[in-house]
């Protein structure tokens, strides 16, 4: 766009100076010869007629050049350039600004999908069965916080979950969205599913690990409770196993899509 307006203001720079160049020249004034005398005519017997003369008085009969012929001045004309430019540079300066912000904070489709891959794996290795583990033990043992418990690593993983999965969850729908084609869609929605999936996963095992600790507590009133619980927390653990191997086979199809 710069070069063409540039190329433009030059035309006109050429055409405009081609103008005031192209000047009409005034011829210069034209005398009405009223009376003239012939100064090599010979000499005759006859006599002549005393010559006319102009009186002293008559009026002018030179022709004078004519006014206001429909041109214009070449100052004009340069002044008239010099302002074409500078509005041709203002509206550049102006427009060239936007363009470089809109393109600077625009991401493609395969920027969400290595953002979407990015989130997603590290969901995948933060939701272990561990972190279920801690999580159940922490809230039955009432120190869930960083510092009240020996496993911080784990309490501030936790901490972050929320946002992570999140973000993640976001950069998949934008894929979603953005997709160049439908097996594209697919797989960031099946990510989705299978990462949600397995936060759920983790949350049912760490439940079913508060409901042992809590059986196990009052284990002499009620052995029977004490079984089922452990029997929960096994159904917990394998229902975990399956939700994981899902966003294990959903991570690699997403790979293929961000390769």
């Amino acid at each position: 766009m710069l070069k063409r307006l540039t190329l433009l203001a030059l035309v006109l720079t050429v055409a405009m100076l081609a103008a005031a160049c192209d000047q009409p020249s005034i011829e210069p004034p034209i005398e009405n010869p009223i009376a003239t005398t012939s100064p090599t005519a010979p000499e005759t017997t006859v006599t002549n007629p005393p010559e006319t003369t102009t009186p002293p008085d008559s009026p002018d009969t030179t022709v004078p050049a004519e006014e206001g012929d429909g041109t214009t001045p070449w100052w004009l004309l340069i002044l008239g350039l010099i302002a074409l430019v500078a509005i041709i540079v203002a509206f550049v300066s102006r427009g060239s600004k936007k363009p470089v912000a809109v393109v600077a904070g625009a991401l493609t489709w395969k920027d969400h999908a290595r953002n979407g891959y990015a989130g997603a794996r590290w969901a995948y290795d933060a939701l272990s069965e561990d972190i279920a583990i801690w999580r159940g033990n922490a809230q039955f043992d009432g120190v869930t916080s960083v510092g009240q418990t020996a496993s911080t690593g784990h309490a501030e993983t936790w901490g972050e979950l929320a946002d992570r999965i999140n973000a993640a969850r976001d950069s998949l729908y934008a894929l979603e969205a953005a997709s160049p084609d439908p097996r594209t869609a697919d797989t960031a929605r099946a990510t989705i599913t299978a990462m949600m999936g397995l936060r759920d996963a983790v949350d049912s095992r760490a439940e079913a690990r508060f409901a042992y600790r809590t059986a196990e507590s009052v284990a002499g009133d009620d052995p029977n409770a004490l079984i089922e619980a452990r029997d929960r927390e096994v159904r917990a653990s394998t229902n975990y196993s399956t939700a994981r191997n899902g966003l294990a086979t959903s991570l690699n199809a997403l790979a293929a899509v961000v390769a």
